[in-house]
């Protein structure tokens, strides 16, 4: 009797495991990852195209869009891409997912999230760098020294680019004695890989202040006091002397 007792429980058992089987998750390491969007610097109330570069994005199909109403999205396309020899993948990403977006007028920094998903599930959720009420400037080649530094007004975010290994971008500005000036890159915060530092020369071309990693981020923030009237310089390089096309930051200055 109790021989048959424990052939009658093994069945159960059996079809006990397999509904487990079933209903276990898919594995995590083949749920997608999106490091940062390329270009870094999304804008409001227009149309553009966005790559999301990333982990396993080659095969998502659906991106989802959180924290503002009336955004337009359409997903173009998803592939894998080559990692640059020597670059670390967790850093650059290996794929990448393609989308056409538009976000009503007055969306606002830090508002709007991302989320990418496969048939693993789905990615974290992405948070865009929209911009914000500062000047909008482009950065400009060729910026590589003093002599040919890209002029800017403050305030200003310029939206730029280390496009290459070893790349050095110069911007000058006009500047009054006493006047306190803050200095910003945005750009690890948000993914990018670039890892900036930053430098900032007087008319003399003499450092006047430099930074690097703040408060464990590897995002520079500067500020100074001028010590007289005249031309200043801000260089913006990588860390690393990495670069590439899609090494965005936005450096915002402006005074205190």
């Amino acid at each position: 009797m109790r021989r048959f007792l424990c052939l009658l429980i093994l069945p159960f058992a059996f079809l006990s495991t397999l509904s487990s089987q079933e209903k276990k998750q898919p594995d995590p390491k083949g749920a997608p990852k999106v490091l940062y969007a390329v270009p870094l610097v999304a804008k409001s109330g227009e149309k553009q195209k966005l790559a999301l570069r990333g982990k396993n994005l080659a095969s998502v199909k659906e991106v989802k869009v959180t924290g503002i109403d009336g955004v337009k999205l359409k997903v173009l396309g998803a592939k894998a891409v080559a990692v640059p020899n020597n670059y670390p993948g967790d850093r650059v990403g290996d794929s990448e997912v393609e989308v056409e977006l538009e976000m009503p007028k007055g969306a606002k920094p830090g508002e709007v999230k991302l989320t990418a998903a496969n048939a693993a599930g789905d990615s974290n959720a992405y948070t865009l760098l929209v911009r914000d009420e500062l000047p909008a400037v482009a950065e400009k080649e060729d910026n590589g020294g003093f002599d040919t530094a890209q002029a800017v007004s403050l305030p200003c975010a310029v939206e730029g680019l280390s496009k290459s290994e070893k790349d050095v971008d110069v911007f000058k500005f006009e500047g009054k004695k006493g006047a306190k000036i803050r200095i910003e890159v945005q750009a690890a915060r948000f993914g990018s890989p670039v890892d900036g530092f930053l430098t900032v020369f007087d008319a003399d071309r003499k450092v006047l202040d430099s930074a690097d990693d703040v408060n464990g981020s590897a995002d520079p923030v500067l500020t100074a006091v001028l010590p007289r009237d005249g031309t200043y310089f801000i260089s913006l390089i990588d860390a690393h002397d990495l670069g590439g096309a899609n090494f965005g930051y936005r450096l915002v200055v402006k005074t205190e």
